[in-house]
């Protein structure tokens, strides 16, 4: 199982959620954060932080996270009671930044294995430049942490599978408990994620990668990264480094799947002793594949939108094709998609979750569709890191998102509590 015991505590503040006191009355609701590159991960902090202030965040049973909202994921599980301490995770994105030579140190570390690729870079660059730690821990140590924090879910996909294979294949999620294919079901222990395996069977366990590296194979390249590489010393950018932006090679990690014996399994993992993991925002922006269908049978997704494109053209056409329980989409997001309006709300029915889509900049803080262009601009997902002033603006806008509208979030939490106690009916009755 992947979460143990549900669990949710509704704060005092929260008067108008339903008491609930059984855990198969708890609603399955996740927090699914778009990518975005520092804009994301700044923003996040702000939206969590808001929502444990208004009592909200207890009901949030998942957050998952794509591309930059998993840098800020990464540091939020740094501590293990960030959840109901958000003022010392907010502090943080003020500090200090990390040790040159601290980070060095662990890069000349990773250099040293069969496995370094420009994701080992790109890890080490965004923890020390942009979220300012290195997080040394183990992913799969969250497995019987702090059950208060909601359980954490991060997604990339296969490069080769998303460049030349079928629809299966594509989304890699990894979570405390398991990594793997998602459209596929296919996992290994996230452990084990790294290790040798062939036809199954494991020839050769290895160390588990560190959050640092995790947070490598997430991320797309960004433009700082690319400019601090000539940072790096002299002798490791010339000898490991150039080689792997010749090759343009990242994510690299042993094939769990290889030679294994399946007919589920495409070509483009079965023959490969290596697969590469990217950028999930190349594929879809938030990580609606690893949420929709009956895994974790969701009943609401709140979705704070931080990225630069338009997610829902991809997702209203994805929705077309019944590949994934998605709720229909109004038309008049699309329209608005120029300057759109702080939260729309689209209602599930059936096996689709309800969802809630907040855009960070919207027709609250922008007065025009002029405006709403400048600040994206303004806030481009491709530039060094931002000041500390860019910051305080990313994080109060975020706060101000999830503080305008928690009439709409209660509502719509207190909608999937019914949801859910219907479902306990359909089932076989309230025990």
């Amino acid at each position: 199982n992947e979460l143990p015991a549900p669990s949710i505590s509704i704060q005092s503040n929260s008067p108008r959620l339903l008491h609930l006191f059984n855990q198969d009355s708890v609603p399955h609701i996740a927090l699914l954060a778009s990518g975005g590159g520092q804009r994301a991960a700044v923003a996040l902090v702000g939206s969590v932080y808001q929502m444990e202030k208004e009592g909200l965040l207890d009901t949030v049973l998942y957050l998952g996270g794509v591309s930059g909202s998993t840098w800020s994921m990464a540091s939020l599980y740094s501590d293990p009671e960030w959840s109901t301490n958000m003022d010392r995770t907010l502090s943080r994105l003020s500090g200090p930044g990390v040790d040159l030579e601290k980070a060095l140190a662990w890069l000349t570390e990773r250099a040293k294995e069969e496995d370094f690729s420009l994701t080992d870079i790109w890890g080490v660059l965004t923890s020390a430049g942009i979220m300012k730690q290195m997080d040394l821990r183990r992913l799969s140590d969250e497995a019987s942490r702090n059950a208060t924090n909601p359980y954490p879910v991060y997604s990339a996909i296969e490069k080769h599978c998303y460049s030349n294979g079928p629809i299966e294949g594509k989304w890699f999620e990894v979570s405390p408990h398991e990594a793997g294919f998602t459209e596929m079901g296919l996992f290994v222990q996230t452990s084990l994620l790294g290790s040798k395996f062939e036809n199954g069977e494991l020839l050769e366990k290895k160390p588990e990668m560190d959050m640092v590296k995790l947070q490598g194979l997430c991320v797309g390249v960004c433009v700082c990264c690319v400019c601090d590489v000539l940072f790096l010393p002299v002798s490791l950018l010339t000898k490991q480094v150039l080689p792997l932006i010749m090759k343009w090679e990242w994510g690299t990690t042993t094939n769990f799947l290889y030679q294994y014996q399946d007919s589920t399994v495409p070509p483009c993992l079965h023959s490969k002793d290596k697969f590469h993991l990217v950028d999930a925002g190349l594929l879809i922006n938030v990580a609606y594949p690893s949420f929709l269908g009956d895994k974790r049978d969701i009943d609401l997704i709140i979705a704070p939108e931080y990225s630069a494109g338009n997610m829902f053209e991809f997702v209203a056409g994805a929705a077309q094709t019944d590949l994934m329980p998605f709720p229909e989409i109004d038309n008049q997001v699309l329209e608005d998609r120029d300057w759109p309006k702080d939260c729309y709300v689209f209602e599930g029915k059936g096996k689709e979750p309800t969802i809630i889509y907040m855009p960070l900049f919207n027709r609250q803080n922008c007065e025009d569709a002029e405006e709403f262009k400048a600040k994206m601009e303004e806030f481009s997902t491709f530039q060094r890191p931002f000041n500390q002033e860019k910051i305080n603006v990313l994080v109060e806008t975020a706060k101000a998102n999830i503080r305008n509208n928690k009439e709409t979030l209660l509502r719509e939490i207190n909608k999937a509590v019914l949801r859910r106690q219907n479902k306990r009916c359909v089932c076989g009755g309230i025990k």
